[in-house]
């Protein structure tokens, strides 16, 4: 498809988007979704294209990439700094709009028979150990053990379809604290499973509740064996090699996930939020990037033919 259809293409689903219910949920931050003639839907359209055609992140950059070669298209586009402040206004309804996507991909799946995926990944806003002071109501400092570093920001967590030899598909997306356990996020999500198996790492390991989803639900929530404290050095040396081979089992079936994240990351930028300076520039900076990718995954735009 050529890059001007899929510029065309791209503003006709945001514009139907927005029309239809998106711009309810922005109305509170903005009388006037028109202000000086350039509107909202252009807004997000000149955003997603940067990201996703150019894999341009930064909002300056953004700016800076339709102003020098799609000005033409977007004859009012307004200064940086009024286009970033505009942005922020649309914080609210990026989540409604990476829902309207989640949805699109779920369509067609059963849902009740899939396997599923889990993982959490990091969002930061700055390393180290110092204190970050940008959006303290949902950030805060952790230590993240896969990374091997210390810092400050958010952690996003995502419950996915497992499809054979492909990505999974997102069905749950959110953010929590970085310091937050992975666990308690997506108890809720488990507990409304059937008929399937959960395969993720370690840090979702609970046998009380394996119990409980297994015999309510017939749920099988698989992750790789701890050490359980106070074992003898004779049975810990002779659980090691079942330990180590079903911990290799479990990885290889949640290696897909791990992949997309990659993916997200290279694609989108995600993980890097150190330009972010407010919470709203924050839920701007992950709800559009995942909108970004997941308009990639529901082929709105035909981009990546290996994707």
């Amino acid at each position: 498809m050529p890059i001007k259809l899929r510029l065309i293409t791209l503003y006709s689903y945001i514009s139907n988007q927005y029309n239809t219910h998106l711009r309810y949920f922005c109305q509170r931050f903005s009388n006037n979704s028109n202000e000086g003639k350039f509107s909202d839907v252009e807004i997000l359209t000149c955003y997603f294209f940067s990201v996703i055609e150019e894999e341009v992140f930064k909002i300056k950059k953004i700016h800076r990439f339709i102003q020098n070669y799609w000005k033409d298209w977007f004859p009012h586009l307004p200064s940086y700094q009024a286009f970033s402040k505009r942005l922020n206004r649309l914080e609210s309804i990026l989540p409604m709009l990476v829902n309207s996507l989640v949805e699109t991909l779920l369509s067609g799946h059963d849902l009740e028979q899939t396997d599923r995926l889990i993982d959490s990944m990091p969002i930061i806003l700055s390393k180290g150990r110092g204190n970050g002071k940008v959006a303290s109501n949902i950030a805060d400092k952790t230590y993240s053990s896969s990374k091997k570093i210390h810092y400050y920001g958010v952690k996003l967590h995502m419950v996915s379809l497992r499809v054979i030899d492909k990505m999974p598909t997102p069905e749950l997306i959110g953010i929590t604290k970085a310091s937050n356990h992975d666990l308690p996020p997506v108890k809720g999500v488990l507990a409304g499973l059937k008929n399937c198996k959960v395969f993720a790492d370690k840090a979702y390991a609970d046998h009380e509740l394996e119990d409980l989803l297994y015999k309510n639900n017939n749920v099988s929530l698989l992750t790789p064996e701890k050490l359980v404290k106070g074992e003898s050095p004779y049975y810990r040396e002779f659980a090691h090699a079942f330990r180590k081979q079903w911990g290799k089992a479990i990885s290889s079936v949640r290696q897909p996930v791990e992949v997309f994240f990659n993916w997200l990351i290279e694609k989108t930028g995600i993980q890097d939020a150190s330009k972010v300076r407010s919470e709203k520039g924050l839920m701007v900076h992950i709800y559009g990037k995942l909108a970004s990718a997941l308009l990639i995954l529901a082929n709105f735009l035909t981009i990546d033919p290996h994707v």
